[in-house]
């Protein structure tokens, strides 16, 4: 389990997703997979034939980092983050 979840809303369309922050622990356990389930397709492209050529050790690097990586292609596709607390909804960049 990450150690917190972001939500962030897309602008136009009202959609919303929510990112993890933290360790990756699917990431363990599922190598590239939660790419896939996510639809993110950079991150695929980029992890999936690192993991093959180094054998599986590319892997820990993104077992720390695959998260981060999601938020920012979240942001880059125009998502923003929305924090919900005390009544009122603020909005903050990384």
């Amino acid at each position: 389990m990450a150690y917190t979840t972001l939500t962030l809303e897309h602008p136009k369309t009202k959609e919303v997703r929510f990112a993890p922050v933290g360790f990756s622990w699917t990431s363990l356990c599922l190598f590239f997979c939660p790419a896939i389930y996510r639809r993110d397709w950079k991150s695929f492209i980029l992890m999936f034939p690192l993991c093959i050529l180094t054998l599986g050790l590319a892997n820990i690097v993104f077992f720390f980092t695959y998260n981060r990586l999601y938020v920012k292609h979240l942001l880059d596709q125009g998502f923003e983050i929305t924090v919900h607390g005390a009544g009122s909804v603020h909005q903050s960049n990384l």
